[in-house]
């Protein structure tokens, strides 16, 4: 038999609109939970871009710390390695979505409070540093007797600058196998020229103020160097010598050896420099 049956008209429509409302209430949300929740995505799609952003940089960075272009500070692809390494601990998973007010807004501000930005300019700052000194070194690999000369003008403690050429190259190893494609000397103020030999900068030679020696590649300098070292200390000593690139530059023993460390750090700083 029907409940309804023996029940009022009013009360049957009573009842009905309250189970429509109950119905009604259980299947809506209100605004502000709404609001609420795409906040909750908009802060989801936010960190997931910027992890997006982070592993597309390490993929850049790995790719860069494989490349066969020697760097001139050797430390650099490791310092690069080890940021790519501390970029890949980084992780995040997103998290389901709270049925309570609060808890969504927590969720929000948790999410708020996470920024890769710093990470993915950790990545990119490193990524320069190996870009800047893979420059560098094709900037001191086998330079042009022009920017050697370049460079060298407007150094303090440098004066008069001539390069060499096959009629007058002192040593007779200008573009032969292992000896220099070119040799600038120069004279400083630094040094007494009353006191040096010869009446030109290059008859002076490295004793007037030093030398810029460029080779070939990095083993012809370095053997060069090598050379050299055998009579430091000595009546023969050349004054200081030091390789950057495939390039030596040498300083006069004439020089103090403060002098000769400032000056062969300021040549190193101008022919190294990107600009």
């Amino acid at each position: 038999m029907s409940i309804t049956k023996h029940m009022p008209l009013k009360l049957v429509a009573l009842c009905v609109a309250l189970l429509a409302s109950v119905a009604l209430l259980a299947g809506c949300e209100s605004d502000e939970v709404k609001s609420a929740k795409e906040n909750l995505n908009t802060e989801i799609e936010r960190v997931e871009s910027q992890m997006a952003d982070l592993q597309s940089e390490i993929e850049t960075a790995e790719a860069l710390a494989q490349t066969e272009d020697a760097p001139l500070d050797e430390t650099v692809i490791p310092s690069l390695e080890s940021a790519i390494s501390q970029a890949k601990t980084i992780e995040f998973t997103a998290p389901d979505t709270p049925s309570g007010l609060d808890e969504i807004n927590a969720e929000i501000d948790n999410l708020k409070a996470i920024d890769y930005t710093a990470d993915i300019q950790t990545l990119k700052d490193a990524e320069q540093v190996v870009n800047d000194s893979i420059a560098q070194m094709k900037q001191v690999t086998n330079p042009s007797e022009a920017f050697v000369i370049e460079r060298l003008q407007g150094i303090e403690g440098i004066g008069d600058i001539s390069a060499v050429t096959e009629d007058n190259d002192p040593n007779g190893q200008l573009g032969k196998s292992g000896g220099y494609t070119a040799t600038v000397y120069f004279t400083s103020p630094l040094v007494d020229q009353s006191d040096v030999i010869g009446s030109t900068v290059i008859e002076k030679g490295t004793e007037g103020g030093g030398a810029i020696e460029v080779y070939a590649n990095v083993d012809d300098a370095n053997k060069r160097k090598d050379y050299l070292s055998a009579f430091d200390g000595g009546i023969l000593s050349s004054g200081s010598h030091e390789v950057v690139g495939t390039v030596l530059v040498r300083t006069s023993d004439k020089l103090t050896a403060s002098q000769q460390k400032e000056l062969e750090a300021a040549i190193i700083e101008a022919l190294t420099r990107l600009s």
